[in-house]
């Protein structure tokens, strides 16, 4: 049977995440998204669903048959107790569906992006870390563009790892700072890189 190269995929809140693992999608990656798979997490159906609910019921979506995630967000993060009482929830589920989408792939190369990999400890489930990073302006404005305001910015950046410190755990980085052709010929070099390192596997 022969081995994947799994690479964690992170980096800061804004950081253009997403973005870098649809370009290693487009070159024949696996992509593991733990945000979908917390976000199937919080509907109705869900193991986890009803614990997130018990915890959490004022966001509560009208139906009744998901969170509304936007309400959900601004309450963890402005209270790092609550905060810490879904992902004791929401962790263990996402890190076991990881898995299982680790075993079910026959891919060569796989990427699991997780905003909270180290913070998560999701690192030890990788062969290397591939970290994104932004300048503070641009992510910024890429953030205002999004409709967010800068106090949610501010809260979601503190909940998580200082980008530096990410920067100096991970194996390689990627700068999305600049255009989005110079973000492809960076993603084009690792996605080189990756192909031979999993055929060294």
């Amino acid at each position: 049977m022969e081995k994947k190269l799994i690479v964690g995929l992170t980096g800061g809140f804004g950081v253009g995440k997403s973005s870098v693992a649809q370009l290693f999608k487009n070159r024949g990656a696996e992509v593991i998204d733990a945000d979908k798979i917390a976000h199937d997490a919080m509907k109705k159906g869900s193991p986890a669903f009803d614990r997130v609910v018990e915890l959490f019921g004022e966001a509560l979506h009208p139906g009744g048959k998901k969170m509304d995630r936007e309400k959900l967000g601004r309450i963890v993060f402005a209270d790092p107790k609550r905060r810490k009482g879904l992902e004791g929830i929401l962790h263990p589920y996402v890190l076991e569906k990881i898995k299982e989408k680790l075993a079910a792939t026959d891919r060569r190369v796989v990427l699991v992006e997780v905003p909270l990999l180290f913070e998560a400890g999701f690192e030890t489930l990788c062969d290397k870390v591939l970290a994104v990073t932004c300048n503070a302006p641009v992510k910024l404005k890429r953030l205002k563009r999004k409709k967010f305001l800068e106090p949610e910015i501010r809260a979601r950046e503190r909940a998580q790892m200082p980008e530096a410190l990410k920067k100096r755990k991970a194996d390689f980085i990627i700068d999305n700072s600049k255009s989005i052709y110079q973000t492809q010929r960076e993603v084009e070099r690792f996605w080189c890189k990756f192909v031979a390192l999993s055929k060294m596997r």
